[in-house]
């Protein structure tokens, strides 16, 4: 249940980026985190409320692969960094 609500929060942390600052790239951002990562959190969630069998199955899914999601994020913007550093 813990993972779920901390995924549910950097999924609310996306789209209070988009209200503080509301340029293409935040928008993007929160688009895509609603497409992706929102449904990944409320199954993990629910798994951790539900505590079914077939529920933590899936919980245990959806954790991985926003595990996966995550890493391939940070992968993305540590090579944005170290090639386009904007001088």
């Amino acid at each position: 249940m813990l993972a779920g609500a901390v995924m549910l929060s950097l999924w609310g942390t996306s789209l209070f980026a988009v209200f503080q600052d509301g340029s293409s790239f935040n928008v993007l951002a929160a688009i895509f985190t609603s497409l992706t990562f929102l449904p990944l959190a409320l199954l993990a969630l629910w798994g951790g409320i539900s505590g079914s069998e077939t529920a933590m199955q899936r919980a245990r899914i959806a954790l991985l692969a926003s595990g996966g999601l995550l890493l391939l994020v940070t992968a993305t913007e540590v090579f944005r960094r170290n090639f386009f550093t904007g001088d």
